[in-house]
């Protein structure tokens, strides 16, 4: 079986086949067992779930889809694959973690959270805002080096790969919308919503996060996670499940380290609506740390 999928996967490779196809076959092939072990290098993988490893395992760059903003811009979305269960990565911007574009601007991710025990992976985590007239045969890749593997994938606007934001008549689902202040008019989608002011805070003093949620569902699914910064971020509630309406969520976020951080946060109705790749929202927290 393995041996099988081993050649579907080369024969894939040559072709423009994006990263996430390999995953999905990687994902559903015996996503049960692991163990300790030395890393097994990209090229030398069988695609099994013994790639999933605590430690030592590179994180795969992910390509999840495209979509038309108001303004008649595109926007791709990228996410990512940790191969460990247990080790964080951090991988600063530069030539470990660039755009293949330098005309293009994104807010890199350079902290790498363990694989969830939850769910597969992190969805959409940023996003790369292209003009009107980008055409079809365009790429933006996103260059990744971890464990001694350079990797990348292209980010285009296929027809194929455009993704409901931030409503899915389909499913007949919608986006929670976020407000970082109760009176603001909020955001809704993976775009994601931005303080306007950075937040002043305390190395190892915990600093209260906070946003108003609101959804047709009652609860909704939160998760918190560094998404860039110099120092370790401990949260006092990672993921939860939070009423959508009324007060407002909040944790407390305890940085180790002086500098400047960057909080995500993402929301959605419930974690398995991640698979639909629809409809979730993201907020970004600038947060400034001072002795």
């Amino acid at each position: 079986m393995i041996q099988d999928l081993k050649k579907k996967v080369q024969s894939l490779i040559g072709k423009e086949t994006p990263v996430k196809i390999l995953l999905a076959l990687l994902v559903s092939t015996l996503f049960a067992s692991t163990g300790f072990a030395q890393q097994i290098r990209i090229s030398n993988q069988t695609w099994s779930a013994e790639v999933i490893r605590p430690s030592g395992q590179p994180v795969i760059p992910l390509f999840e889809g495209w979509f038309t903003n108001d303004d008649g811009t595109h926007s791709l979305c990228f996410g990512y694959l940790n191969l460990n269960t247990e080790q964080s990565l951090t991988v600063p911007t530069g030539e470990d973690n660039y755009l293949s574009d330098s005309r293009f601007k994104a807010m890199l991710p350079t902290h790498f959270d363990p694989l969830p025990p939850k769910y597969r992976r992190k969805f959409c985590v940023f996003t790369v805002t292209v003009p009107a007239d980008f055409r079809r045969d365009e790429t933006v890749e996103w260059h990744l080096t971890t464990a001694g593997d350079a990797l990348s994938v292209p980010g285009h606007i296929l027809p194929a790969y455009v993704l409901d934001e931030p409503v899915s008549n389909g499913r007949g689902d919608i986006a929670p919308l976020i407000k970082l202040n109760k009176g603001d008019a909020g955001v809704r989608g993976r775009i994601g919503i931005h303080n306007d002011m950075p937040i002043k805070g305390k190395v190892n003093t915990p600093l209260q996060l906070s946003a108003w949620i609101e959804h047709p569902e009652d609860e909704v699914w939160i998760g918190w996670a560094k998404h860039t910064g110099p120092g370790s971020v401990e949260f006092s509630e990672q993921e939860y499940q939070f009423p959508s309406s009324g007060d407002p969520t909040q944790v407390q976020a305890t940085f180790s380290e002086p500098g400047r951080y960057i909080v995500r946060m993402q929301t959605i109705d419930d974690i398995a609506s991640f698979e639909f790749i629809c409809c979730h929202s993201n907020a970004y927290y600038t947060i400034d740390i001072t002795n």
